[in-house]
């Protein structure tokens, strides 16, 4: 990668240090806008359709139009030839801002932008620690299930995780169930059934979550979207995390002991890898 990254904005291919954003973007002085962050493999995206489709749906929501998927397409290609990212693994970030609008709404499109940098190849048999933390993300909100860029709720929640020494915060909805971590979705299993909260949580529509879904439907693993609590998961056999960076990742309390990742956490991940060398190979 370049000394300087590259990135794309509105059409033109820049230096990271040549991009500036207007004082008066709704992106910058309200926190309107929507992102996707994706992995690509050796220069592919991963489930770029799916992001996209989730990006249409966060979008729509709050109000901002979205550009051609085949533009946006050819531009994250574009970005990650011209950082060199086209051996290993890179992290693709998607932004649209609210542009320069009135608060009322109406108005021109915002910025459109991507970046792209080299990230770690996840290790799978690394197992995160977690923490419950008092943030409560609210199943009711406006903006509940959007991935927007007003997110520090999530990073506050992350930081006292971090602060206790965990890797990862578990958060709570307003009826005192699991909806999510800050950066990742939750999953449990006990005695071979996969649960994860539904989306009624408030939890993210995560991509990789769905994937996840979809694959215990392949595999013959009962998979449920539902309520969960606290209880189920002091109770639960194993713990995973899933992220579009994290992939399928083991997790267990901090202080619960030696971590291990379990045996159909480690069987996800297989078919989850799988997956992704057929989609990018």
């Amino acid at each position: 990668m370049s000394a300087e990254p590259l990135i794309w904005c509105d059409g033109a291919l820049m230096s990271s240090s040549d991009f500036h954003v207007s004082p008066f973007d709704l992106g910058l002085t309200v926190g309107l806008g929507v992102f996707e962050t994706m992995a690509a493999y050796d220069g592919r995206i991963f489930a770029y359709g799916k992001h996209y489709a989730r990006l249409v749906q966060s979008a729509e929501i709050i109000g901002i139009d979205v550009p051609d998927r085949g533009l946006i397409e050819a531009a994250i290609t574009e970005v990650v030839m011209a950082n060199h990212l086209d051996n290993g693994r890179a992290r693709v970030r998607l932004t649209l801002t609210g542009g320069v609008n009135p608060l009322h709404g109406g108005g021109k499109a915002g910025a459109v932008i991507i970046t792209a940098v080299e990230t770690e190849i996840a290790d799978g048999d690394r197992v995160a620690r977690l923490a419950w933390v008092p943030h409560v993300l609210n199943e009711r909100a406006a903006t509940s299930g959007v991935k927007s860029i007003s997110y520090v709720e999530q990073l506050l929640a992350l930081r006292y995780a971090r602060q206790m020494g965990a890797d990862e915060a578990l958060m709570v909805n307003t009826r005192a169930c699991l909806a999510e971590g800050s950066m990742s979705n939750v999953f449990l299993v006990k005695q071979g059934v996969v649960r994860t909260p539904s989306l009624a949580s408030g939890c993210l529509p995560g991509v990789t979550r769905q994937l996840v879904i979809a694959l215990c439907n392949e595999l013959d693993v009962a998979v449920e979207q539902c309520e969960l609590t606290r209880e189920d998961v002091d109770g639960a056999d194993e713990i995973f995390l899933t992220s579009s960076l994290r992939e399928i990742q083991g997790a267990c309390l901090l202080g619960a002991g030696a971590p291990v990742v379990g045996d159909v956490t480690r069987e996800l991940g297989r078919a989850y890898r799988q997956l992704v060398r057929k989609e990018t190979s």
